[in-house]
């Protein structure tokens, strides 16, 4: 896979819409330790799991928002050392056209989506706070 992953701040160079949505990405991050299928919830989605992330990560799945507008998101599950961890990179010949603000309301759209699909997937079960907010 050869691309080039833009974080929000790149694409937009403006600090707000960035932070809003390492703000709310890392809100969510503890309801992915509740995934039992990311295969499941990628086909939830809409979208496509990377078979071998380029970028270090426990998983890594594509939702194309446009024609050559794709967002990437990457989780690591937590460890001995640190907690859970999202990431949302952007990609695509027209990732730099559209505004921050849009970026980040569709990408933590997905991530809500994907809480749903665990929620769903886990009747009965103890889930962090965040998967009966979304």
């Amino acid at each position: 896979m050869d691309r080039e992953f833009l974080t929000l701040k790149e694409i937009e160079g403006v600090v707000v819409h960035d932070l809003y949505l390492k703000k709310e990405v890392a809100r969510r991050s503890e309801a992915f330790e509740y995934l039992d299928d990311v295969e499941k919830m990628t086909q939830y989605i809409g979208g496509e799991r990377v078979a071998s992330p380029p970028i270090r990560c426990d998983w890594m799945v594509k939702k194309i928002f446009y024609p050559e507008v794709e967002c990437y998101f990457l989780y690591n599950h937590k460890d001995q050392e640190f907690p859970s961890s999202m990431q949302v990179l952007f990609s695509g010949k027209k990732a730099r056209e559209l505004k921050g603000d849009d970026l980040a309301v569709l990408s933590i759209a997905t991530i809500n989506h994907m809480i749903h699909y665990i929620r769903l997937s886990n009747p009965g079960r103890a889930l962090p706070e965040i998967c009966l907010v979304v």
